[in-house]
């Protein structure tokens, strides 16, 4: 394509009949200019701003990845578009506003009943619950800790075309948002005083993963589980209560429906909890591994090792202690715990310690999740938190509005769900073979310029 320079385009007001008088742009609409922001008061005020949703596609992708100064700097050298920070920020959250969802006002509780009606006594389920309740100690401890050094026991995906089970894997965290401090004023936070540096955003991730009708795991040459389904996220600063049905909407989706067994992880907290308790009840739970063993650590260090071989036993304590977690024998944890000293200044935190083990001990069944082939670790949350929230919004001198970050959190997730661009560059207006049908000239073309870049349409 050829480039002719800066076109002009003649924008005609009309008034249209059929809408009691109402002003309208019909060569406007039909290039779907962009041109107006809608204020939380639910007005409108004109921005300036006026490109093709195509030009607003590009803007948002660089500004979701770079700073706004950085990206306009981009934008600019590489595009001709001429625009400043202010106009690409403006831009940016008017195209991140469309990929912010509402929340469910309800949750249809019939579904989640039709759901566990179709997902409970699946065959992981009844696989986990038969290493879970085999008599023989010494059998099971044989069973995990081969699974343990040998691996799962599971097939090789390339060499099976068999029926297949799907399993859809649920997780979800926090992370903190720097935040406006006229909008954390009287937050509590972290920071010496009691205040808030942060407010929190909550993200959710959903993936599939296929295991053959017996429950055996698909593995790629190295042994690993495969999964040939990318990771598809949500996210919102929104609280608990609004972010619950949100990711059960997000679940719903992405094929919930279809799926034949659930597991939900996260690092036990109570609102992660909650959520898991009221919308995916008939899950297998897990609490993440590693999490489960910056505890273990944070204990560890709260028990007293006296002598001169005090750091050779606190070390081979530890490794005892991650080996019991490995296996899911928190019970025996908490028993060797107990046959120990305390520091006197750590029996507070001891005493937590040990209390978020009891409250999370049936999500820890890692041995037997392990047998099976069943995810343990949380390691695609934790990714997810920094691909959406660190990467893009935790830099040097950043201070995020919560409406601001909403719109940004929204369209980095629908970037990296892969329907950014065939979303927003839909065609959603129906175009009249005449524009001008039902409408009457109330003023003279205003003109206003626009670069190749800018007026392209998609």
């Amino acid at each position: 394509m050829t480039s002719v320079g800066w076109i002009e385009i003649r924008a005609v007001r009309y008034t249209c009949v059929k809408d009691k008088g109402q002003s309208v742009y019909p060569l406007q609409d039909y290039i779907e200019l962009i041109n107006e922001a809608t204020l939380k008061n639910g007005s409108t005020k004109v921005q300036g701003v006026k490109c093709t949703r195509n030009a607003a596609a590009s803007i948002a992708l660089v500004c979701s990845e770079s700073s706004y100064e950085q990206a306009t700097l981009i934008l600019n050298r590489l595009t001709g578009f001429g625009v400043t920070k202010t106009t690409a920020f403006r831009i940016t959250n008017i195209v991140g506003a469309e990929f912010v969802k509402e929340t469910p006002m309800e949750i249809d509780s019939s579904k989640i009943v039709k759901i566990t009606d179709k997902v409970r006594g699946n065959i992981l389920e009844c696989n986990v619950n038969q290493i879970c309740h085999l008599e023989n100690k010494h059998e099971i401890n044989d069973i995990i800790r081969k699974a343990l050094k040998d691996g799962v026991d599971g097939i090789l995906h390339s060499d099976y075309s068999g029926p297949t089970i799907k399993v859809m894997y649920i997780l979800c965290d926090g992370t903190g948002v720097p935040g406006r401090r006229k909008e954390l004023a009287g937050v509590k936070g972290k920071q010496t005083d009691g205040s808030a540096k942060t407010f929190e955003a909550k993200i959710g991730v959903i993936f599939i993963v296929e295991y053959t009708v017996d429950g055996k795991p698909l593995l790629t040459k190295n042994g690993e589980i495969y999964r040939n389904k990318k990771a598809i996220y949500m996210g919102t600063v929104r609280k608990v209560e609004a972010f619950g049905p949100l990711l059960f909407q997000h679940a719903c989706e992405n094929g919930l429906d279809n799926v034949d067994s659930v597991v939900f992880l996260g690092d036990g907290a109570t609102w992660i909890r909650g959520i898991q308790n009221e919308y995916f009840p008939y899950a297998l739970t897990g609490v993440d591994l590693y999490h489960s063993i910056e505890h273990v650590n944070s204990m560890v260090d709260s028990i007293q090792f006296k002598g001169r071989s005090g750091s050779n036993r606190k070390k081979a304590f530890k490794e005892q202690c991650i080996e019991l977690l490995r296996c899911g024998k928190i019970q025996d944890i908490l028993d060797l715990v107990e046959s120990i000293l305390c520091k006197k200044s750590k029996v507070e935190k001891l005493q937590s310690v040990t209390n978020y083990f009891r409250t999370n001990m049936d999500r820890m069944n890692y041995g037997a999740f392990t047998v099976n082939g069943i995810f343990v670790g949380s390691g695609v949350i934790e990714a997810a938190c920094k691909v959406i929230v660190g990467n893009r919004m935790k830099h040097a001198g950043m201070h995020w509005s919560k409406d601001n970050a909403e719109k940004m959190i929204a369209l980095r997730c629908a970037i990296r769900n892969g329907v950014f661009l065939s979303s927003y560059l839909r065609t959603s207006v129906i175009r009249p073979s005449d524009p001008r049908d039902g409408m009457s000239p109330i003023s003279p073309p205003s003109s206003y310029s626009m670069s190749p870049a800018s007026a392209c349409v998609a």
